[in-house]
């Protein structure tokens, strides 16, 4: 009887054990495909304007209804490190494209736009209405008249 226990709980051990570096793995391989994509649409880099972490998350091209344009999803990631309420909205970024030209974002459009608490982050999208032939673009965090931010991104394929 001692030894069919022993040889069950033998077996049980052996099961979790595989069971456990099995998913290790996997969450591994999913981290690397991230940061391969991240790396290849060139937002990885998280920027810093008076404490204030902004990161691009997410970059995605469609087609918009009528076939004319593109349209352009950024995802922000922005994190509030400082000890007072921010307040930041999608209005307050442009897209500067290869010939110097800006773009504002689609005002119809469901842009983010809220204040983060202190320590707390917020997750948004911003929508811009772009040109067919467009390849490359700088994001640009301009509050007021002067930028503070910029990011050179590279358009991602159409979905």
């Amino acid at each position: 009887m001692i030894k069919r226990i022993a040889i069950f709980s033998l077996t049980i051990l052996t099961a979790i054990t595989l069971v456990a570096c099995g998913n290790s793995d996997t969450t591994t391989d999913d981290n690397t495909t991230k940061s391969t994509e991240t790396t290849k649409n060139n937002v990885s880099t998280t920027k810093t304007v008076n404490n204030i972490d902004m990161k691009i998350g997410n970059l995605k091209l469609t087609e918009s209804g009528d076939g004319k344009q593109d349209i352009l999803q950024v995802e922000m990631n922005i994190q509030n490190n400082s000890n007072t309420p921010f307040a930041i909205g999608g209005g307050d970024f442009k897209l500067k494209t290869a010939k110097d030209k800006t773009i504002k974002v689609d005002p119809k459009a469901s842009n983010f736009g809220d204040e983060i608490a202190a320590g707390k982050t917020l997750t948004g999208k911003v929508y811009f209405n772009l040109p067919k032939d467009m390849e490359k673009a700088t994001l640009v965090y301009q509050p007021k008249d002067k930028s503070e931010a910029e990011w050179e991104v590279t358009l991602p394929e159409k979905e």
